[in-house]
């Protein structure tokens, strides 16, 4: 990459000036404030969204409203999917922000990425140290928060935001100990990796230590060596990580007499290596299908990395980041259960490869190495293409009441491919930083405007925010609400853990019962519903209809409202 560092340049390149901020603190921090005022908004604009983040935020709130800090619940159901850790942050961020309002629980996973940025800067500085440290940081920075599903996941209450960060930081540590590993009295992060470890497992299980686990198995192959491996101080480690992690293990086992360490291992860890759970099931090498969307538009830059050729091997920098991405990209290959989020531990490596690559790369390169970089041009191009053609999709199929204000983003978004492909073309030609890091604030931009503008526009998919306001706007309220055949967790979450998820029969006796009360019906089980209350001699007043597309079946629903004629 060209126009690295001339720091003496008269007068200098618009492009110079760009890489001397990027070299620069300044640079790490207009990524961080830029990602927190769009996140931001986002919280703001984008509906809840089924099913994981409505789930994770209605046991959050319940767990706020309850005071039991051990044993999350959704509705009357144990919440065995996850550990503990998010629902502690998620409801420690409403306590403070708010209950009711969805942002509030969104918050942590924008902490995430903000650490994840920093890390990743200072882990890259820290595996090739040198002059260009930092821009080779600012680089690793910029590739990540790019990422479409890196945004995603910072506009949801989830666990993965936060999650990258700790694996980032248990990898950190874990790298120094790698490094200093022929140094008679290395330091001594050891600590740092099991704290890491240890808070990795009460926030999503096994995923840290697997991450851990194939990152020294492919180590010690790649260099048939394993002495080092006593700087981790296993002894004191395990005993440090058992003594953070064994309390809540022990406290909720107690609450629950078991159950819920059994539905979490048997339940859900174990239906996920076994089968594809919930219809997740897809075939090995999706993830590497999947990159190239995943990562765009740092997946333009991917094939850099064939430019370090055997070198890649030889360095200990960039052997640790290969082994880390390579390791768990197999094991995560090999899961049935297939899940575009499960990648986002491997996304830290690949980035700070990548930015090593493109700093290393020769000016020009051989014959081989431009095809190869072609090669990636293409397919990120192509990636491009097909998040264009999704949202134009998505904005004629899905708006809505809304349609006029997801085209104007769809066709913001539209523009900002455009602009990528010329900035694309000026950065094949001459290999100027500033290109690049046009080309990657057009993708922050483009991927930023997709998730808080398209998606949070697309009426038909937020069926729930409908369906609760007019569910509110009803005078006098109904005492009780029943719903059969939508039992969609963000319906929950709007209108709390005490309405009703029922059967359609069940929901015509709650119809004879509750006078006052109402029932949202599934058009699927409307004619079900209606032949029971007509058998009871119910008379039934149609209030309104709802139709919308249920994300998470994927599929069309019309939702029809009724209550007792009077």
């Amino acid at each position: 990459m060209t126009d690295q560092t001339d720091p003496q340049s008269s007068p200098p390149t618009w492009h110079q000036l760009i890489a001397r901020i990027a070299a620069s603190k300044a640079g790490l921090w207009a990524i961080v404030i830029a990602i927190i005022l769009a996140v931001l908004t986002g919280h703001q604009t984008l509906g809840v969204m089924d099913r994981d983040e409505a789930r994770f935020a209605q046991a959050s709130k319940q767990m706020l409203e309850s005071g039991d800090l051990v044993t999350p619940y959704f509705m009357d159901e144990i919440r065995a999917k996850k550990p503990i850790a998010i629902y502690w942050l998620q409801s420690a961020s409403a306590a403070i922000f708010g209950e009711d309002r969805i942002a509030s629980y969104r918050l942590p996973s924008l902490i995430g990425l903000v650490a994840s940025l920093f890390l990743v800067y200072h882990f890259t500085a820290s595996l090739w140290e040198g002059r260009h440290a930092r821009l080779q940081g600012f680089i690793a920075a910029a590739l990540l928060v790019s990422s479409p599903l890196i945004l995603a996941e910072a506009h949801l209450a989830k666990t993965d935001s936060d999650l990258m960060a700790l694996i980032i930081f248990q990898q950190f540590m874990l790298w120094r100990i790698y490094r200093d590993r022929d140094v008679e009295l290395p330091p001594r992060h050891w600590f740092g990796f099991w704290t890491a470890l240890a808070i990795s497992i009460l926030l999503k299980g096994p995923v840290g230590p697997g991450v851990a686990i194939v990152t020294l198995a492919g180590l010690v192959i790649a260099d048939r060596k394993f002495g080092w491996l006593k700087y981790l101080y296993w002894g004191r480690g395990l005993i440090w990580m058992c003594a953070l992690v064994l309390p809540w293990v022990v406290a909720v086992s107690y609450a629950t007499d078991g159950a819920f360490l059994d539905i979490a291992v048997k339940g859900d860890f174990l239906a996920k290596i076994q089968s594809g759970q919930e219809s997740h099931g897809a075939p090995p090498a999706t993830y590497l299908v999947l990159s190239a969307l995943l990562l765009w538009p740092a997946s333009l830059f991917a094939g850099f990395i064939g430019w370090l050729g055997k070198a890649v091997f030889r360095q200990d920098a960039s052997r640790f980041c290969l082994v880390w991405a390579i390791g768990y990209w197999l094991m995560i290959e090999l899961v049935p259960t297939k899940l575009p989020h499960y990648i986002l531990p491997a996304m830290p490596a690949l980035v700070m490869l990548i930015s090593h690559a493109l700093l290393s790369a020769e000016a020009t390169g051989s014959k081989l190495h431009r095809r190869i970089a072609d090669l990636f041009y293409g397919l990120g191009m192509l990636a491009g293409a097909v998040l264009i053609a999704v949202l134009v999709w998505a904005s004629i199929e899905h708006s809505g009441h809304a349609g006029g204000r997801a085209l104007i983003f769809c066709l913001v978004c539209v523009c900002l491919g455009g602009l990528m492909a010329k900035l694309v073309y000026d950065w094949r030609a001459e290999r100027r930083f500033g290109h690049f890091v046009m080309i990657i604030i057009t993708g922050l931009v483009f991927n930023t405007i997709a998730i808080a503008g398209v998606v949070s526009a697309l009426d038909n998919i937020h069926v729930s925010g409908r369906l609760a306001d007019r569910i509110e706007s009803i005078s006098p309220p109904p005492s009780a609400v029943a719903f059969a055949g939508y039992h969609e967790p963000s319906i929950a979450f709007h209108l709390g853990k005490d309405i009703l998820f029922v059967t359609d029969t069940e929901a015509g006796l709650f119809m004879a019962e509750a006078q006052d009360g109402l029932a949202v019906i599934e058009a699927r089980h409307k004619d079900s519903f209606i032949a029971i209350t007509e058998q009871l001699g119910l008379k039934l007043r149609q209030l309104d209809v709802i139709d919308g597309f249920n994300i998470s079946k994927g599929r069309a629903v019309r939702l029809i409202l009724y209550q007792p004629a009077n």
